[in-house]
C-alpha cells in the first residue's frame, strides 16, 4: 500500500510518542511531517523522538494525506493561551482541502477564566456558564474538520461530541520495580487552574498527611522533583509504592496509568472514567475531593506495604489488559480508514 502522508506538530510529547510508532516498523504506512516552530517544541527528556519524522518548515497544501492537529479548552480564545491559540487558527486557515483530525486533549472545564468570557457574549458568568460557552466555541472551532479526538468518555458527554481514543502504551516499557514507601503525584505545576489538576486538594491532602500522620509526599514537576531524562522518572516512579491523582476535570491521565503499568497502588479520584476500570480497593482506590478522606486513604496505602504491592499488582494487570498500545493502534487505524475512506 502507498505510504500515507501525516501532517503535525509536536503538542504532547507523551502522547504523541505512542502516536509515532505507528510507522512501518509496526506494520503501518504512515509517513510522519512535523512542522517546526516554536509556540510548542517536542522534548527529548520527556521522550525519544522517532526516527520516522520528517521536519518541515511550512504547511504545503496537496502533499498530504492527513493532518493531525491539537486542541484544548486554553486555545478558545487567542487571548488566553495566544501561541498555541494562534498556532490552532493559522494551520487550520492554511489547510483547504486535506481532512483534518483534533485531538482535543482537554475538557470544557476551566472555571478560572472561561467564566469571563460567558459573561461577556451574555452568557452570565457561572461555572456552567463558561462551560456552555466553552462547548460553543470549540464547535465552532471544529467547523470543517473530519473528527475531534477526546480522551475519554465523560470528556465527550461534556463537550457534547466527539471520538474517543482512550491512550495506550506498551507495558515493557514501563519499570516495576522494587518499590519504596513513598506517595507520589506527576502533576502540571501551573496552568488550566485549580478545578481541572485538582493542586488544592493535592496542596490540603499533603498537608494534612504531613501534619497528622507523619507523611511526605513528593510531587513530581514541583518540590525540585525534577528528571532529567525518562530513563529517571521511570525509576523513580518504578520504585514508588502509592501513586495519588488528585485531578478533577482532566481527561484520562495518563501518568495514572503510566503507574499503574509500574505496579503502584493508585488512589485517584473517581472522575472522567475512572469509576469504569478501578474497582474501589481491589486493584486501587477511589476518591473524591475530599482531603481528609484523601490523606486517610494514602496514609493507609503506606502502613499496609503487602496489601499496597498486592493491590498495585491487580491495577497492573488491568492498566495492561485496558491500556495496551495494540488496541490504541488498532483505534486509529479504525479511524483513520474512515476519514481518508480506504482499507489500511
Amino acid at each position: 500500500m502507498k505510504k500515507i502522508k501525516i501532517f503535525s506538530y509536536p503538542w504532547h510529547v507523551s502522547h504523541q510518542y505512542e502516536l509515532l510508532k505507528m510507522n512501518p516498523e509496526n506494520g503501518c504506512p504512515f509517513e510522519w511531517h512535523y512542522l517546526i516552530q516554536y509556540t510548542r517544541r517536542w522534548s527529548k527528556e520527556a521522550r525519544p523522538l522517532s526516527e520516522h519524522v520528517k521536519w518541515v518548515t511550512y504547511y504545503e497544501e496537496g502533499k498530504y494525506d492527513l493532518v493531525i492537529m491539537h486542541i484544548d479548552q486554553q486555545c478558545l480564545d487567542p487571548n488566553i493561551a495566544r501561541g498555541k491559540s494562534l498556532l490552532f487558527r493559522e494551520i487550520k486557515k492554511q489547510v483547504k482541502n486535506t481532512p483534518i483530525i483534533c485531538i482535543n486533549h482537554g475538557t470544557p472545564v476551566y472555571p478560572e477564566v472561561l467564566p469571563q468570557y460567558a459573561e461577556r457574549d451574555g452568557m452570565g458568568n457561572t461555572e456552567q456558564a463558561g462551560i456552555e460557552w466553552a462547548k460553543k466555541k470549540m464547535k465552532e472551532l471544529m467547523e470543517g474538520i473530519k473528527v475531534m479526538v477526546v480522551n475519554s468518555y465523560e470528556a465527550k458527554e461534556m463537550w457534547g461530541f466527539g471520538h474517543t481514543i482512550i491512550h495506550g502504551m506498551d507495558k515493557d516499557e514501563w519499570w516495576d520495580l522494587k518499590k519504596e514507601p513513598r506517595i507520589v503525584t506527576v502533576l502540571s505545576p501551573a496552568g488550566m487552574g485549580n478545578r481541572y489538576y485538582g493542586r488544592l486538594l493535592l496542596r490540603d491532602t499533603r498537608q494534612i498527611l504531613a501534619e497528622k500522620y507523619g507523611i511526605k509526599t513528593v510531587w513530581i514537576g514541583e518540590d525540585g522533583h525534577f528528571f532529567k531524562s525518562w530513563n529517571e522518572y521511570r525509576n523513580f516512579l518504578g520504585r514508588s509504592l502509592v501513586y495519588f491523582n488528585p485531578t478533577l476535570g482532566s481527561p484520562m491521565p495518563r501518568s495514572r496509568t503510566e503507574a499503574m503499568l509500574s505496579g503502584c497502588c493508585i488512589v485517584t479520584t473517581e472522575n472522567q472514567d475512572a469509576d469504569k476500570f478501578i474497582k474501589d480497593g481491589v486493584n486501587g482506590f477511589l476518591v473524591k475531593n475530599n482531603p481528609e478522606y484523601c490523606a486517610k486513604v494514602l496514609a493507609e496505602r503506606i502502613f499496609d506495604y503487602k496489601g499496597s504491592i498486592e493491590i498495585g499488582q491487580r491495577g497492573k494487570e488491568t492498566a495492561i489488559k485496558l491500556f495496551n498500545w495494540e488496541r490504541f493502534k488498532s483505534d486509529w487505524i479504525k479511524l483513520i480508514e474512515e476519514v481518508l475512506n480506504i482499507k489500511i
